[in-house]
């Protein structure tokens, strides 16, 4: 069974207001991770099935808007483009879902944490959307002349709210709690990301072409979710083999 909630226009506007990709000069968030799913989840495990497929969207994309900046523009520049989703002309695949599965009774890891470095850098935050596992370390730096004010929050409260001179070292944070945490700019109001925050390994977050890997889970019965930040969330319940590849793909309508 697969369910689909989607956010409705004016939330999706919200969203699109600061959170997805801004093409020209304005805020960055990076996060150091790997991007490739089969380096993650071979981390998590060298053995058991492994489940794979897309996340695709066939409707209508948006056009992307034009905000105009307001503060430090020969930094940011006079207007930043936000665009809403992005998906591959040739698959219809969705990049940036994340894709989890319920761990159940999964495989122990080892226990491999990614160190997160997050950049602003020409006031663009780069990736917007990223998954990472509880305990991986924020290492938090502005390129920047000008100054930035990182500020992390998970259901409203605050994890990180750090301000960034020009020239200043770097500052750490280790990621404790897990779920989905907002990452936004106090200075540039138009600057929001995305990181979300697992206690598990059995994640991924989709590529260009909308394909996902995910490695290292037990044998029987488990629930996939897909996050979108745009297109909203999908669920399904699937029964993983024990060994060999099961293809789970899903569709935004």
């Amino acid at each position: 069974m697969v369910t689909s909630g989607f956010h409705p226009t004016l939330r999706v506007w919200s969203i699109v207001w600061g959170s997805f990709a801004i093409w020209s000069l304005g805020c960055v968030l990076s996060v150091s991770h790997a991007t490739d799913p089969t380096i993650r989840n071979e981390a998590a495990s060298s053995a058991g099935p492994v489940v794979v497929g897309r996340v695709s969207y066939r409707g209508p994309v948006p056009t992307p808007i034009e905000v105009p900046v307001d503060r430090d523009s020969e930094v940011c520049g006079q207007m930043v483009t936000v665009a809403t989703v992005s998906v591959d002309a040739a698959t219809h695949g969705v990049r940036d879902a994340i894709v989890h599965i319920d761990s159940g009774q999964g495989m122990a890891d080892n226990g491999l944490r990614q160190v997160s470095v997050v950049q602003n850098r020409r006031c663009m935050f780069y990736p917007r959307v990223a998954a990472l596992r509880v305990g991986a370390e924020a290492e938090i730096r502005n390129d920047d002349p000008v100054m930035h004010n990182t500020n992390m929050s998970l259901h409203n409260g605050t994890v990180l709210n750090v301000a960034l001179v020009p020239g200043g070292g770097p500052v750490k944070k280790t990621l404790k709690r897990q779920g989905a945490h907002v990452v936004k700019c106090n200075v540039h109001k138009f600057m929001q990301a995305y990181r979300h925050v697992f206690s598990d390994p059995f994640f991924d977050q989709t590529n260009d072409s909308g394909q996902f890997r995910i490695q290292g889970l037990s044998p029987g019965p488990h629930t996939v979710s897909v996050w979108h930040e745009t297109l909203g969330e999908l669920y399904k319940e699937i029964h993983v083999p024990s060994g060999g590849t099961l293809t789970v793909d899903f569709e935004f309508k």
